[in-house]
C-alpha cells in the first residue's frame, strides 16, 4: 500500500516538476518571439485545411499573412508551427489558425480601444498562461467557427457596453502586433511573484477552471463575489 503511494506521490511530483519546466524554457524563448516568427508563402497549407480557408472566404475574411514559428518547446527537432492570420475589415477582427503535425486549433482575435483585447478560441492550450490584465481570454473546446464567432462577437458588445471598449483597425502590419503582444504577455508573467513556482498551477489547474467559461460570465462572477 505504501509503495503505491510513494509511486503516485513520486509520478505526480515528477510531471509537476517537467510541466514547470516546460513552462519556464517556453516564456524564456518567447521572449525572443521576433527572431522566431518567420514570415513565409505557402498556398499549399491552406489547401490541407479547406473547412477553414472555405469559411474564413465565405465569411469575408482575407488572408494577411501566414508565418512559420520555430518557438516550440520539446517538441523535437525541426518542427514548427505553422500559422495563418485571416482578417475581415468589416468586422475589424483576425481569424487566426495554428497547427503543427496532426494537431490545429482556431481563435479570434480583437484589438479594442483602451489598449483592450479579446481572444476567443477552440482550444484550452490558450490560457496555458496568463496574459496582461486588460486582456481577455475564453475558450470554448471543440466549438466550430460559427459557434466561437458567435461568442466572441457576445462578448465584445459587453466590453463595449462595459468598458468602453470599441474595436479598432489594427494600424501596425500583424507581424508586429504579435510581437508586440507576446513580449507584452511574456513581461507580465515575468512580472509576477513566484511565477516559476505557479507555471505547474497555471498549466494544470488554471486551465481546466477557466475553458469553456465565457469572459461575460467570469467578470460577472467577481462582480457577485464582492
Amino acid at each position: 500500500m505504501h509503495t503505491w503511494i510513494y509511486v503516485i506521490v513520486s509520478a505526480a511530483a515528477a510531471s509537476w516538476l517537467f510541466i514547470t519546466t516546460m513552462v519556464i524554457l517556453s516564456v524564456r524563448k518567447m521572449t525572443r518571439i521576433e527572431d522566431l516568427l518567420k514570415p513565409t508563402h505557402d498556398p499549399q497549407r491552406l489547401e490541407a485545411y479547406p473547412a477553414i480557408t472555405n469559411w474564413a472566404k465565405a465569411h469575408e475574411f482575407e488572408l494577411d499573412s501566414q508565418f512559420d514559428f520555430d518557438g516550440l518547446v520539446g517538441a523535437g527537432g525541426g518542427i514548427k508551427m505553422a500559422i495563418e492570420g485571416w482578417y475581415s475589415p468589416s468586422r475589424k477582427l483576425f481569424l487566426m489558425h495554428y497547427h503543427a503535425l496532426d494537431k490545429s486549433y482556431y481563435e479570434f482575435v480583437s484589438g479594442l480601444a483602451g489598449e483592450y483585447g479579446l481572444v476567443s478560441s477552440c482550444s484550452a492550450d490558450s490560457l496555458s498562461l496568463p496574459f496582461p490584465p486588460k486582456v481577455f481570454t475564453q475558450t470554448f473546446e471543440g466549438a466550430s467557427l460559427d459557434e466561437l464567432l458567435e461568442e466572441h462577437e457576445k462578448t465584445l458588445a459587453y466590453l463595449e457596453q462595459r468598458f468602453g471598449a470599441h474595436r479598432i483597425a489594427p494600424d501596425r502590419p500583424l507581424r508586429t502586433l504579435i510581437v508586440e503582444a507576446v513580449k507584452a504577455q511574456m513581461g507580465y508573467i515575468q512580472s509576477l511573484p513566484l511565477w516559476r513556482l505557479r507555471a505547474a498551477w497555471w498549466h494544470l489547474v488554471r486551465r481546466h477552471r477557466l475553458k469553456n467559461r465565457s469572459v461575460i460570465d467570469l467578470i460577472e462572477s467577481v462582480d457577485g463575489a464582492q
